[in-house]
C-alpha cells in the first residue's frame, strides 16, 4: 500500500543485503537434466513422442532444447526474497522492486499442471505387481537408481510398462529433483499407472 509520501512499504527482506539463504531454504541441486538421455535410450524412440506428449513432457523437451539455467540467477532470486507468508509464492526484490513467483507462474511458464491434489478424492490403484517386477518395496515409490536398474532390461517390456518407467523417471528428475537414493512418493508414483489420474 502506498503511503502518503508516494513511497511504497513491501514486507521486509528475508535476508539481511549480501547475506545468502540459510541451508533449510537452499534449492535441490539433484535435477539433472543430462540423465534424462539414458532414459530415452532404455524406453525407446516409440515411447519417446508419449512422454513428449504427456503432463510432464516439458522436461523432456527442456533436455531435448539443451536448456541451460542459471544458479547465479536463482541465487539472487533467493537472496532478495521478501518475508511473506505463502509457502506457494516468492517475492523478491529485483532492482528495488518487488516480482511475485507463485506455482501460477511456474505452470504458465512450463505449461506443467500446477492446480492442487483434492484431498477428497479417493483414488488407488492395483501397483504391487508392477513394483515387484520392477524389484521395488510394494510399500514406497521407486529411486532413480532403482529405475536405472531397469535400463537394460526394459526394452524387451510392453510399450504400456516402458511408457510407466520414463515418466516415473521424468518425475524423479524433472518434478521431483531428488537425489538418485530418494524414493517418489507412492501416491504419486502409483498415478503413472492410470494416465487420466497423472494427467
Amino acid at each position: 500500500m502506498a503511503s502518503s509520501s508516494g513511497a511504497r512499504k513491501y514486507p521486509k527482506r528475508l535476508y539481511d543485503v549480501d547475506k545468502t539463504p540459510i541451508q533449510s531454504r537452499s534449492m535441490n541441486h539433484s535435477c539433472f537434466l543430462a540423465n534424462i538421455q539414458a532414459v530415452v535410450e532404455a524406453v525407446g524412440d516409440d515411447v519417446v513422442s508419449e512422454l513428449r506428449e504427456s503432463a510432464v513432457g516439458v522436461i523432456l523437451k527442456l533436455k531435448e532444447l539443451e536448456y541451460t539455467w542459471s544458479a547465479s540467477c536463482v541465487h539472487h532470486f533467493l537472496a532478495n526474497q521478501l518475508a511473506i507468508e505463502s509457502t506457494h509464492e516468492m517475492w523478491s526484490l529485483i532492482d528495488c522492486m518487488p516480482l511475485r513467483f507463485s506455482l501460477y507462474e511456474f505452470g504458465e511458464i512450463t505449461g506443467l499442471n500446477c492446480d492442487p491434489f483434492d484431498n477428497n478424492e479417493i483414488w488407488d490403484v492395483e501397483h504391487e505387481s508392477f513394483w515387484l517386477e520392477m524389484n521395488v518395496p510394494t510399500s514406497e515409490g521407486p529411486t532413480l537408481k532403482e529405475l536405472q536398474a531397469l535400463f537394460p532390461i526394459c526394452r524387451n517390456w510392453s510399450r504400456e510398462k516402458r511408457v510407466m518407467i520414463g515418466l516415473l523417471c521424468l518425475l524423479c528428475i524433472g518434478i521431483f529433483g531428488i537425489s538418485s537414493n530418494s524414493r517418489i512418493p507412492l501416491h504419486c508414483a502409483k498415478r503413472v499407472m492410470d494416465p487420466e489420474a497423472f494427467q
